[in-house]
């Protein structure tokens, strides 16, 4: 999301869900999965300057970003939960990356592991060439 995009307030968000078909939610629901590995790896990739106050910066901005991301994932849930769908095997956050302590002043939420323990990719994605593909479905809001 760009820095002059900003997202809807959830409970606008909570509003649109409730218009969705139960294939529109999941979808949506994968795409903020994929959204917030990206940006946890992202934030791995960034730890490694803990002198560089941009990237610093960045991970602070990344970790907002990825708690309103969860905050959605959590209120698709509840939604298929009251429409009865169930959702014991559904993976519910994308995997956290593997943390290792750096001795950096990074803020918490996983930013700070060592370069060669990356996120692992969520089910939603896909392997191409050893890059991971990001589905075109899903529903922006």
């Amino acid at each position: 999301m760009s820095a002059s995009a900003a997202p809807i307030p959830l409970d606008q968000f909570a509003q649109v869900l409730l218009e969705l078909e139960v294939p529109q939610l999941h979808e949506e629901a994968s795409r903020l999965q994929l959204s917030l590995y990206h940006l946890e790896r992202s934030n791995v990739t960034l730890a490694e300057y803990p002198d560089d106050e941009d990237c610093k910066d960045a991970i602070r901005y990344n970790i907002g970003v990825i708690e309103q991301q969860k905050q959605r994932i959590e209120l698709i849930r509840l939604e298929l939960r009251r429409r009865g769908v169930n959702l014991e095997h559904a993976e519910t956050t994308a995997p956290a990356p593997a943390a290792t302590t750096s001795g950096s002043e990074v803020p918490s939420g996983g930013a700070a592991s060592s370069s060669d323990s990356q996120p692992a990719a969520p089910a939603n994605a896909s392997a191409t060439n050893g890059h991971v593909a990001e589905e075109e479905a899903g529903v922006y809001l």
